[in-house]
């Protein structure tokens, strides 16, 4: 009561010179404003805490009052923990002729080992010696002011990384021992976007849209190519590229990590994906213009912002390992679709040794031996170049007469359901690809949970930096063209605040 008191004597004092000092001022000062500190702060017992505030405007004087007591008048102030753990509110109080102005902090002191990180960051935390020689450690998070986070153990070292900031509390034990970690989440020095922040690599396959979505200047070289194409992608105003035939690649990255939320999809990258209007064919599934581009993901381990030693790890969609549940199967089956699934497939393409101009669109002439292609499978053929673009399908920007492209060959999901070669559906894959959904259904968000290794074995990703999507079908569709997967704006689903649940693959 006393401590209120008085405090509340020497505010009413601070008040009355101020406004005493503002009668005889022709001019007030602006009111100073106190920036640069957080709400709450955890410190160590027996640990100094030093406090430098950003002051703006003039100050007269800046008052430092902890629980009600004035500790120090000074620009800067050091908080020394005693022994004991406690919490104390301090109030910085800054005034200058005619303004007053505060502001409020929470300090706890503990025993609790203490780390510190920013938000959308891996964090590596490491229990202390005294589990040295312990192999069946447990980590669990006791308290946290958001569900936006994960922590991602492996025995005497975990991953954390949260979304949103505040004190996240974590257990680590074996047996009886038992240690308490404090974990201080921080707004980053930057504004973080949620948006793609950087592409690093480009390389479509021949398909119809290539040398158009970006456009193609004669004497475009790669890297004035990665230019246009961040052009595009970069940023909330993204436009469409294509990834052009089956193998064609984007990698992009974000400016931060995008955290594997548990029981949510993590981000999207949006395309063009269309449901049918008039499918001729009753109950049927989902199905329009879905071109599915595979998702590969990596995390800056080695935090240098490149793309270039992390492994790559594969989203495993419903149709990676085989088709055969998808709702379409069976029509596909019955339409001589190539159904198989290709785990390690590698095609070649070639370049054409002439560009023919193609005939007239509304008699869909087209070029059926236009660019050779071989592939591992000891199969051969030619893409087709129809009448609606003529220009070259061919990457013009590449030297090299021949392209090699890896990865997954999806089963062929195209479907001619007019019986008269009219009208294409191309038919939806359940989850985890790109261009497969139309952006605003839930099944356009991906869940890093569904990553897998190189073997097929699930892995445990505390977040994300990279994504790579290639396109994974490879389907001529008559004169629709080929399946080609295109890719427009990519999104951190959590900090644009947009709640999908996942499932369970």
């Amino acid at each position: 009561m006393n401590n209120r008191y008085h405090l509340l004597t020497y505010l009413t004092g601070i008040i009355f010179l101020i406004a005493s000092c503002k009668k005889d001022a022709e001019q007030p000062d602006a009111a100073p404003v106190i920036s640069g500190l957080e709400t709450e702060y955890y410190v160590l017992v027996r640990e100094a805490l030093v406090f430098n505030p950003t002051i703006e405007n003039k100050v007269d004087s800046l008052v430092w009052i902890i629980n009600g007591q004035r500790v120090a008048n000074a620009l800067q102030y050091t908080f020394q923990a005693p022994a004991d753990p406690g919490n104390y509110s301090m109030i910085i109080m800054a005034y200058n002729a005619g303004n007053i102005f505060q502001k409020v902090v929470q300090i706890t002191t503990g025993r609790y080992v203490n780390w510190s990180t920013t938000t959308n960051t891996i964090l590596t935390i490491e229990a202390s010696d005294k589990f040295t020689n312990n192999t069946d450690l447990h980590w669990e998070v006791l308290s946290a002011p958001s569900e936006l986070y994960r922590l991602s153990a492996s025995n005497s070292q975990a991953a954390f990384a949260a979304v949103d900031r505040g004190t996240y509390q974590v257990k680590v034990s074996s047996g009886n021992l038992v240690d308490t970690l404090l974990i201080t989440v921080r707004r980053p020095d930057h504004l973080q976007s949620p948006y793609i922040a950087k592409v690093f690599d480009y390389l479509p396959a021949p398909g119809q849209f290539v040398n158009e979505l970006p456009k193609y200047t004669a004497g475009d070289t790669y890297e004035t190519m990665i230019a246009k194409v961040s052009k595009e992608l970069v940023g909330e105003d993204a436009n469409m590229i294509t990834l052009g035939g089956w193998g064609g690649y984007v990698v992009v990255g974000f400016d931060h990590t995008i955290v594997n939320v548990p029981g949510r999809r993590d981000f999207r990258i949006q395309g063009n994906a269309f449901g049918a209007n008039a499918n001729p064919r009753p109950n049927a599934p989902f199905g329009g213009s879905c071109e599915p581009g595979v998702v590969m993901v990596a995390y800056d381990k080695n935090k240098n912002g490149q793309p270039d030693e992390d492994e790559w790890y594969e989203i495993k969609g419903s149709g990676n390992f085989s088709a055969e549940n998808e709702l379409w199967y069976s029509v596909a089956v019955d339409k001589n679709n190539d159904v198989r699934t290709f785990r390690d497939y590698e095609m070649i393409y070639h370049r054409p040794v002439t560009e023919i101009p193609v005939g007239d669109p509304q008699n869909h002439i087209s070029i059926s031996n236009y660019i050779r292609w071989t592939d591992n499978q000891g199969q051969e053929g030619y893409k087709i170049k129809n009448t609606f673009h003529s220009q070259s399908y061919y990457p013009a920007w590449i030297k090299d007469d021949k392209i090699t492209y890896k990865g997954i060959r999806l089963a062929a999901n195209g479907v001619e359901e007019s019986g008269q070669g009219t009208y294409f559906v191309l038919y939806a894959f359940r989850y985890g690809y790109v261009d497969n959904y139309p952006n605003a259904h839930d099944n356009s968000g991906i869940d890093i949970d569904w990553a897998i290794d190189k073997n097929g074995n699930k892995v445990n990703l505390p977040g994300i930096d990279f994504v790579k999507v290639y396109n994974g079908i490879d389907q001529e569709n008559g004169w629709l063209g080929e399946s080609s997967t295109e890719v427009s704006r990519g999104e951190n689903l959590h900090l644009l605040g947009t709640k999908i649940e996942t499932i369970n693959p």
